[in-house]
């Protein structure tokens, strides 16, 4: 009889509303949450096993740390003046308002090293495949002659790699440059018994041909190339048993709202013959339209490729326009491939969604109409007979029109929508 009940909604909503508004039962609208929830935590896994997010160490949010926070910790050259530019930097939303500048008069060799981050970058195979240094040589207006990086591993200077970059700092000096050097290759030389795996210091050293006054300047210095889904982030079991509380949490908030703005509005229109329990069971099995779109987002979600959002192109953002000019010539590239990969997907997100909001509307009202319509007479015995025979009395109860349960509709979803949007807003949801 219950899962009569639900199918009824679907084929007969107009038949099966008026049964259910006469006779409210719980069961059937626990089952539809269930059927939701569980369609929803199929296609988030799906969805977040193909959605990669490029990690960094510093982590985002604190790629400043090397050229602000930590700028004391840089051990250089002796007579090297170590200061803040808060005049000449990289405008970029994660690397600070300032660049390290480092200054040395009278010198063809500068050597700057942080030996120890105070945490282990992993470049292994399954680590950081990159490094990225942004740096402007000031002076000498020349490149220099030699540019060698070496990595310090396992908490000591006597372990390490190193790479000569020298080719990499030959163009545009005086200009900011962005150098991004792959780590865990055979390019780089090895001296002691240095691990890929715990990385922890750096140190650049720059070799000028002729004595003179050095000043460079440093800014967004970070491992990257590790791109990681949410699912191994956080663990699976982690992310789905946090989905699934918010998707129930979401759920039930949705339900409520909606059968508190239907009450409210069918008694502003003069539905005094509505009780609450009646309304608040008919709205639930409303709910079936949620199940019907988590079907179709479970279907969208197979022509969602396989991404991959560099660090700079934060995954989640729903208009990358006002920024999409400030990221990395690379990033560029990648949202290019972002956005070819996506755009079925979410043509097709977008229009689920506004079935979702079409669907609620029809089956609200379908159970607008069935509520106000419901016996009197079952009422008067059942439910709130105080209410039912005034109502009787001064002749105010009749079933809405279409015309009016439609209008009813709308403004619930609509309202309703607003409502859970706020919620979310504030972080209630």
């Amino acid at each position: 009889m219950v899962v009569k009940d639900i199918i009824g909604v679907i084929y007969a909503p107009h038949k099966t509303f008026k049964k259910i508004a006469e006779n409210p039962k719980y069961l059937a609208i626990l089952i539809i949450i269930a059927l939701f929830v569980a369609l929803q935590i199929v296609y988030n896994y799906d969805y977040y096993s193909k959605v990669n997010v490029e990690q960094t160490l510093p982590p985002i949010g604190q790629l400043s740390d090397f050229t602000t926070t930590n700028a004391t910790q840089w051990i250089t050259t002796s007579g090297t003046i170590v200061t803040k530019n808060s005049e000449n930097y990289i405008n970029q939303t994660y690397y600070g308002n300032n660049s390290l500048q480092l200054t040395l008069l009278n010198s063809n060799n500068l050597s700057a090293a942080i030996e120890q981050f105070g945490y282990t970058a992993d470049c292994s195979s399954n680590g950081f495949t990159e490094l990225n240094i942004n740096i402007n040589q000031i002076s000498p207006n020349i490149a220099p002659q030699t540019g060698i990086l070496t990595l310090y591993t396992t908490d000591t200077t006597s372990n390490y790699f190193t790479i000569d970059i020298t080719s990499m700092l030959t163009t545009n000096p005086g200009e900011w440059n962005n150098i991004t050097i792959p780590v865990g290759t055979l390019e780089w030389q090895s001296t002691g018994t240095p691990d890929w795996s715990k990385i922890t210091g750096l140190q650049l050293t720059l070799t000028y041909a002729q004595t003179s006054d050095i000043t460079i300047l440093l800014q967004g210095i970070f491992f990257r190339g590790q791109y990681m889904t949410n699912l191994n982030l956080f663990g699976t079991g982690t992310l789905m048993g946090y989905l699934t509380f918010s998707i129930v949490l979401q759920v039930l908030a949705q339900w409520i709202i909606l059968a508190a703005v239907a009450y409210i509005i069918i008694k502003g229109l003069k539905g005094t013959n509505v009780v609450w329990r009646n309304l608040f069971v008919t709205i639930g099995f409303t709910l079936i339209a949620l199940v019907i779109t988590a079907v179709l987002f479970c279907l969208i979600s197979f022509t969602l490729q396989t991404v991959y959002y560099p660090y700079d192109l934060i995954h989640g953002v729903v208009d990358y326009s006002p920024i999409i000019d400030a990221v990395s010539p690379s990033s560029q590239v990648a949202y290019e491939s972002i956005t070819v990969a996506t755009n079925t997907y979410i043509v097709l997100n977008y229009i689920v969604n506004l079935m979702m909001f079409v669907i609620q509307i029809v089956y609200i009202t379908f159970a607008v109409k069935a509520i106000t319509g419901v016996s009197l007479i079952k009422n008067a015995l059942t439910f709130d007979a105080e209410t039912t025979e005034q109502a009787v009395n001064d002749g105010s109860v009749s079933e809405f029109s279409y015309k009016k349960s439609i209008l009813v509709a709308i403004c619930t979803v609509l309202v309703s929508a607003v409502v859970i949007f706020l919620l979310q807003y504030i972080g209630i949801l």
